[in-house]
């Protein structure tokens, strides 16, 4: 026999392994405890996907809320600034815009009695 020959014998031989395998047996629900498994670990796949998906949206609606809030307070300083150096001059300002008189309840005068 030459080098191929006995190659062609060897894998004739093992596929003659194949037919003669003899099944294993298993237990009868074994498919039905395995397709159960497998259901809990996808099911279990689930709710933590859901679980990342929703902390991942709180994380952007936080994200979302702190820009909101810087750019409520910058606007809010950078607009805030009139040019009032005194108490007084902020009060007036706040008699004028609700139609007050500025002598009455002033609280400087309150606490200047």
């Amino acid at each position: 026999m030459n080098k191929k020959d006995k190659i062609d014998h060897r894998v004739q031989k093992t596929l003659d392994c194949f037919e003669k395998a003899e099944r294993i047996k298993s237990n009868p629900f074994f498919y039905t405890r395995l397709q159960a498994r497998i259901d809990e670990y996808e099911t279990k796949g689930r709710a933590e996907n859901r679980q990342l998906v929703w902390n991942g949206l709180r994380l952007a609606f936080l994200v979302f809320m702190v820009a909101i809030n810087i750019l409520t307070a910058t606007k809010f300083f950078h607009n805030s600034d009139h040019g009032y150096t005194n108490r007084e001059g902020l009060v007036n300002s706040f008699a004028l815009e609700f139609n007050l008189d500025s002598n009455q309840n002033n609280p400087i005068f309150l606490i200047n009695e």
